[in-house]
């Protein structure tokens, strides 16, 4: 089975563009989302002082937000990559509101090229968070990343699990949805949100929370909206 690789796809108005995306999560970007991505990095890394001074490379930045956090903890370098031209405009919106620091570098390549890659040296952290799994060629993707790592460095991922849980959906269930969604007009994609919508709050509602006090009140650490 040939591999669709999200660089060659994310411009397809029938796919889903992850930097199009992030660019609606900055309208809602406040200092409370900035601090909660600065407390997961420290949490994660085991303090301040384990990112202060340190060389960072963000794999698939997004919307730069926890590259912004790094440079705000005081990472000696920051390196934000990504393939999705619409990430990139994020991740340079929010270094130009940082007063665009000269230790922070944007740079447009895929996860996916290994000769970009080893162009760029190595690093203290290497961060790639919930990325790998999107490229098309996941296992490729974080052979290709590791090597970035120096050698007391730390990798530092997120990838999608299998999921079997049935309430839930089971991981093909969502695979055959998302694609099925992605196909569809856009009158049928504001239906199947509608519908989604109500399965979730009825979900919330089965396991005993508020979902409007759910909801109003949820905080992702992702750094997403």
């Amino acid at each position: 089975m040939n591999n669709e690789l999200y660089e060659q796809s994310y411009q397809d108005p029938r796919h889903f563009s992850f930097g199009k995306n992030w660019k609606n999560f900055l309208r809602t970007l406040n200092q409370k989302r900035v601090d909660t991505a600065e407390q997961s990095l420290v949490d994660f890394l085991g303090g301040k002082e384990n990112i202060a001074g340190k060389t960072f490379i963000d794999i698939g930045c997004g919307s730069g937000l926890f590259s912004l956090a790094a440079y705000r903890l005081g990472a000696k370098k920051v390196v934000s990559v990504d393939i999705d031209r619409f990430s990139l405009e994020c991740a340079t919106y929010l270094k130009k509101k940082a007063k665009d620091p000269a230790e922070w570098e944007i740079i447009s390549g895929s996860a996916l090229d290994n000769t970009f890659l080893s162009s760029l040296g190595t690093y203290d952290i290497v961060y790639s968070w919930g990325v790998l799994h999107h490229t098309g060629d996941m296992y490729q993707a974080l052979k290709n990343i590791t090597s970035l790592v120096n050698n007391t460095g730390k990798l530092y991922i997120a990838l999608y699990n299998d999921n079997q849980h049935i309430l839930e959906g089971i991981s093909s269930f969502w695979v055959t949805t998302k694609k099925f969604y992605n196909k569809s007009p856009w009158i049928l994609k504001k239906i199947i949100e509608i519908i989604y919508t109500i399965y979730y709050i009825i979900g919330l509602m089965v396991s005993g929370k508020n979902p409007i006090k759910y909801i109003l009140n949820y905080t992702s650490l992702r750094g997403m909206n």
